[in-house]
């Protein structure tokens, strides 16, 4: 929209002079700022598609001191630009609580992209009153002599005491916790993998010492070794990144191992939960070709998505604020996506083999009458929780500072996964624990040169801590006949 006028002021009897004269876009020249003139000229400009290409504006290409202070943090248009020319200039207070002052009232045009941003509680959303200086030849946005005195998402209203091509410039910056919980959340992150850590390379140990005996040597505990090592992998790297500054060399090379193995650990999880279901709920293929999906799936998937990801956008990593893949452009999604499908696919199944277990409870108690074999579906929940990547619904739920509880439970639990991966699969597990007493007594019989001692066999009674002579107890997991029907195996829980 434009407009060309010639006006003798001090023949109108007006309160002021506004271009567009409708709409909810438009700028208003008090009267008083004509009182020194005779005829004028006023030219208006009203741009409707102009803010479309003013959008991942660097505040540090700007003349706005307060969006520089976020940088990395890109600025968009999110208005019409609209301009008003007057000859000869009117005269307008130079200080900005004075007057006259131009007003100028626009209309936000934000897209959905905009809106879902400024929306998100999670984020502070900065709306500038600015225009395009252009003093030194080139147009460049400023703030100087404008201030945005009302407004909402909707709509902003500001006050100038020049005139130039106007717009509203928006700025969405993530929120920052205080720094007594970033300082809580980091100790917490720190003490977690440290102890982490510790206790996977323990499980590594013990199941490398034990993987002679036969109740180990099986596809179940490789794959928990498998998943141990991603995890191990992820969080030394995760503590050694946080000693490297955003942009350099070593935080790329950092922030694509990171990616890699955090995808292996979640690789290896969905690994975990099909194994799971083909042992609880439906058994398919023979040992050998699972042994190569689970592989392919395991670490080869997340190698083709890493090289893909980094191909494509090498400069998304390890460039803000941590090494670490980018939030701005999307390419975090090389990340989320896969990791939302995991989580979601091992919710069926943690679901389906929940019901499986509570439903062989319930026949117990019927049967038996014992309350105890409820306990079954509680503890199978509790063991299978770290394996299957549960702790990570809590990185979803942790989205802003509103639910700041959920974050500190993200923190503990993801931390401490490597700490539940070791307490449930390896010390409290009664194959390890029979496994490792029985490495002890040969280790014990060979040191001491024992030759024409009869060792018994590992079996199925000292596996399942059954002493020959005594019956099994009423509800016994290990025993395929207790739903004979059904023909499940729950060794896994």
């Amino acid at each position: 929209d434009y407009s060309l006028a010639k006006m003798y002021p001090p023949s109108l009897n007006l309160s002021h002079y506004r271009f567009p004269s409708k709409g909810q876009s438009y700028i208003s020249v008090p009267s008083e700022a004509f009182h020194r003139a005779a005829w004028i000229t006023i030219v208006g400009l009203l741009y409707h598609n102009m803010h479309y290409f003013f959008h991942n504006i660097d505040p540090m290409d700007t003349k706005i001191p307060e969006a520089a202070a976020y940088k990395g943090y890109m600025i968009s248009a999110t208005s019409y630009l609209i301009s008003l020319k007057v000859e000869p200039p009117p005269v307008l207070s130079h200080n900005l609580s004075g007057s006259p002052l131009i007003t100028i009232h626009l209309t936000h045009k934000l897209t959905s992209k905009q809106y879902s941003q400024a929306v998100n509680k999670s984020n502070e959303v900065h709306l500038y009153c600015a225009f395009l200086d252009y003093s030194n030849g080139i147009g460049v946005w400023s703030n100087e002599g404008c201030v945005r005195e009302s407004g909402d998402l909707n709509h902003s209203v500001c006050l100038c005491n020049h005139l130039t091509n106007f717009a509203i410039l928006m700025q969405v910056v993530p929120l920052k916790l205080t720094r007594e919980h970033q300082m809580a959340l980091s100790s917490i992150t720190y003490i977690g993998c440290a102890l982490s850590i510790f206790c996977l390379t323990i499980t590594l140990v013990t199941f490398a010492i034990l993987s002679s005996v036969s109740t180990i040597r099986n596809q179940r505990y490789h794959i928990h070794c498998n998943l141990s090592f991603a995890v191990l992998v992820a969080q030394i790297l995760l503590l050694i990144s946080f000693q490297f500054s955003p942009g350099t060399v070593p935080c790329k090379v950092l922030a694509i191992l990171l990616h890699f193995f955090f995808l292996s650990a979640f690789a290896w999880m969905l690994v975990e939960g099909f194994h799971l279901y083909s042992m609880v709920i439906k058994v398919f293929g023979s040992e050998e070709s699972k042994h190569l999906y689970y592989y392919g799936i395991g670490w080869g998937c997340p190698m083709v998505i890493c090289i893909i990801s980094a191909a494509s956008a090498i400069n998304s990593y390890g460039e803000n604020n941590n090494c670490w893949l980018s939030l701005e452009n999307g390419a975090i999604w090389a990340f989320v996506a896969p990791a939302l499908f995991v989580i979601l696919v091992n919710i069926g199944i943690l679901i389906a083999v929940t019901r499986v277990i509570s439903r062989i409870s319930a026949d117990n108690y019927k049967v038996h009458g014992d309350a105890n074999a409820f306990k079954l579906t509680a503890k199978a929940v509790a063991v299978l929780l770290p394996i299957l990547g549960s702790s990570w619904i809590f990185g979803v739920l942790a989205v802003n500072d509103h639910a700041l509880v959920f974050q500190y439970m993200f923190a503990v639990f993801n931390s401490l996964q490597g700490f539940f991966i070791f307490l449930f699969h390896c010390l409290l597990n009664s194959e390890v624990r029979a496994a490792f007493k029985h490495k002890t007594k040969v280790w014990s019989l060979t040191s001491s040169s024992i030759r024409n001692v009869n060792v018994k066999p590992f079996n199925s009674d000292i596996m399942t801590g059954n002493r020959p002579g005594t019956n099994p107890t009423k509800l016994n997991t290990w025993d395929k006949s207790t739903n004979s029907a059904n023909r499940i195996d729950l060794s896994a829980v």
